[in-house]
């Protein structure tokens, strides 16, 4: 009997491993991907923040795009927290045409490197009057402001009152949320905003309606696997059905044996 329930214990682990993958699986191809969609994603030379570069281009390839780095120049970049990246092109050799999307990743050194860059500007406007996704996360806001894309539009940026001012100058409605979209445009507060920033871009790239998606400045803990809790109570209920098995086939032969 026991030899049963061991059985049944790992049927039933495995039908409960097996399913969610079915379903996210299934999930994956009901949104579709990002097959030949092409991304540039813009970063200072310096201390252009890593989470906002590294993250969205995890999901944009993820997806099947092809992203593309771009800087002021053509050397190696560094981001705050260390990494190094080798851009694809310089800033000024990019033409927006051959995009699908624009993407401006923030970080401290984005007001030195990015916010006074016409030709980024002018990258950005032309994305937008071309009707390319246009999105830009942290203090990268900014530039699009600058360009005049945001007048009259909702769009957040990183909390801090230079780069709230400059967005509001450049007629921007300021909303102190972590990802905000304004048609065609996405907007990210910070870094903790990285995931929903990427996932509202390519659900516009998909042409699918993105989900707005206000959350806490805190990051929220990672969630539990699907089918978790089902598989700990299907599990618990079924080694407590062995024991207590066990329990009273050991009580009815110490009974006989009496």
């Amino acid at each position: 009997m026991c030899s049963k329930f061991v059985v049944l214990l790992t049927f039933l682990f495995l039908f409960i491993l097996l399913t969610p993958l079915t379903a996210l699986t299934a999930t994956a191809l009901a949104e579709g991907t990002l097959e030949g969609k092409k991304i540039l994603m813009v970063i200072a030379q310096q201390d252009f923040r890593d989470e906002e570069l590294f993250e969205p281009k995890e999901v944009f390839e993820g997806a099947g795009a092809s992203v593309f780095v771009a800087a002021p120049r053509k050397e190696t970049a560094t981001g705050m927290l260390g990494g190094k990246v080798q851009p694809d092109f310089a800033i000024s050799d990019v033409n927006a045409s051959e995009f699908d999307a624009v993407v401006v990743v923030g970080g401290s050194g984005s007001p030195k490197y990015l916010w006074d860059d016409t030709q980024l500007r002018n990258l950005v406007r032309d994305a937008y009057e071309d009707g390319k996704v246009v999105a830009a996360i942290c203090l990268s806001p900014v530039v699009l402001a600058r360009a005049g894309i945001l007048k009259g539009k909702s769009a957040t940026v990183f909390p801090s009152s230079d780069a709230v001012a400059e967005l509001k100058k450049g007629g921007a409605i300021y909303k102190d949320e972590s990802v905000v979209i304004a048609g065609r445009i996405v907007t990210g507060r910070d870094p903790a905003s990285a995931e929903a920033f990427a996932d509202a871009i390519a659900s516009l790239l998909r042409g699918e309606e993105p989900k707005q998606t206000p959350q806490p400045t805190q990051q929220p803990s990672s969630p539990k696997p699907a089918g978790f809790e089902l598989f700990a109570t299907v599990l618990s209920a079924a080694v407590a059905s062995l024991l207590t098995t066990r329990h009273l086939i050991t009580r009815r032969r110490t009974k006989r044996v009496k």
